[in-house]
């Protein structure tokens, strides 16, 4: 519940009691013995209670965000249900519905879990974990079918990836707080059947001009490195300044050349990057090193990352090829995609296994969380094909990244984590 305070940026406050029993706060497990799908009802139920009184009220608004942590990745979907265009009732009660009954589906103005697909939370069993400490997972179908029920929202929950019960849990959770703060704000990181009003919404928070602009140019944000070694001579620059500087990008493998034109493009930063490097040999220094440089200088730009969005996912296609991209700037670098690099051994003029290095590097050096998802690609294998996916990466890249990097005003500098630091 902790991630609703950090990622939908609502402050929530939940005490469960019992009379008949000792509730001494100290005691974090007190009630871990009593019946948790109950205890878990009525905690699902309270807080969509509450939860509804903030939500927009006859009002249509859809918003998806996956939330990616090393180990897993959690797709949310939310959907106010105005039914017959009342997406809220003047009721708060909090008590549990009875799941049985066969009239819910009659009530226009109360949320549904329409996927609920965590489970196996994990693979250690392979079944999948019963319980994350004392709390078992089963229930947990039964908090979010409460509180969508009380709250006027429909509910998709959907494991992308994940083999760590903890990490699908806390996934979970932190996609459930991002739909939902998105959702009160009126944006969404996919396409909406109401695009205008959402890209009109997008604009005044996030584009040129909002105050999360003027927040992030007044940082002056940015960072140039040099190296040189036996291999490769580098000079990189990095400036988040809405893309004010340009991108110039030379490094003799025009295939990486534009793939960072393109991540550098989408993301509104100016990117300045030269490599002379041993291409005779081969590609692989001065792709690998290039990006090494990129994502230490970026990393640097970014600073602490306090008062950042950090997260955000993104999708772009580039002909038959469409690839979505879910970054957190986490300072726990991970990379996870499903590319279909096995087909071809080169994309243009760059080895097809410099394409998933350059990502690694790229990422472990940005100190990033990213899991790259295959969405459609041709079906030919051909090198056009292989260019179209690697470009489509780099395009849906750059716009994660450049809503990842955006200044949020409400933290007013403090960091988005339950942690209250990326740091440790």
């Amino acid at each position: 519940l902790d991630q609703l305070n950090s990622h939908a940026q609502i402050g929530v406050s939940v005490t469960a009691t019992l009379e008949t029993k000792d509730n001494d706060s100290s005691d974090h497990n007190r009630h871990a013995d009593e019946d948790q799908e109950q205890l878990m009802s009525q905690v699902g139920s309270t807080l969509g209670a509450e939860l509804k009184k903030i939500i927009p009220a006859n009002t249509s608004r859809l918003s998806r965000f996956c939330c990616p942590l090393d180990e897993a990745l959690v797709e949310c979907i939310l959907e106010i249900n105005t039914g017959n265009g009342n997406g809220s009732s003047s009721s708060s009660n909090s008590t549990s519905v009875d799941l049985s009954s066969s009239s819910i589906d009659s009530i226009v103005d109360i949320g549904r879990v329409t996927t609920f697909e965590l489970a196996p939370y994990g693979i250690y069993p392979k079944t999948g974990r019963t319980q994350i400490g004392k709390m078992k997972t089963a229930p947990l179908h039964a908090f979010f079918t409460q509180l969508a029920l009380s709250s006027g929202l429909n509910i998709s929950l959907k494991k992308v990836r994940g083999h760590n019960g903890h990490h699908i849990v806390e996934s979970s959770f932190k996609a459930f707080s991002r739909a939902l703060r998105n959702i009160i704000d009126g944006t969404c990181t996919t396409n909406s059947t109401h695009q205008e009003s959402v890209d009109n919404t997008m604009s005044a928070m996030w584009g040129i001009g909002s105050q999360s602009f003027k927040e992030g140019m007044v940082l002056k944000r940015g960072d140039r490195s040099s190296r040189t070694t036996k291999e490769t001579s580098i000079d990189v620059q990095v400036d988040l300044d809405g893309g004010a500087r340009g991108v110039t990008i030379t490094t003799g493998i025009q295939t990486l050349d534009i793939f960072y034109e393109n991540l550098a493009k989408d993301s509104g930063i100016s990117l300045f990057v030269v490599c002379k490097g041993d291409t005779w040999v081969d590609d692989h220094h001065t792709s690998e090193d290039v990006s090494i440089a990129v994502g230490k200088v970026l990393n640097n730009a970014l600073g602490t990352k306090a008062g950042l969005n950090r997260m955000w996912c993104a999708t772009a296609k580039v002909g038959a090829a469409e690839v979505e991209v879910t970054m957190d700037l986490s300072n726990r670098p991970c990379l996870t995609h499903n590319l279909s690099l096995a087909c071809a051994e080169y994309v243009g003029d760059m080895s097809t296994e410099m394409l998933d290095h350059v990502l690694d590097s790229l990422v472990m050096n940005g100190q990033m969380t990213v899991h790259v998802l295959e969405l459609s690609k041709g079906q030919n294998d051909s090198d056009d094909d292989m260019k179209d996916l690697a470009n489509a990466t780099a395009l849906a890249f750059g716009k994660a990244l450049k809503l990842c990097a955006a200044v949020d005003p409400r933290r007013a500098g403090k960091t988005a984590s339950s942690k209250g630091t990326l740091s440790a």
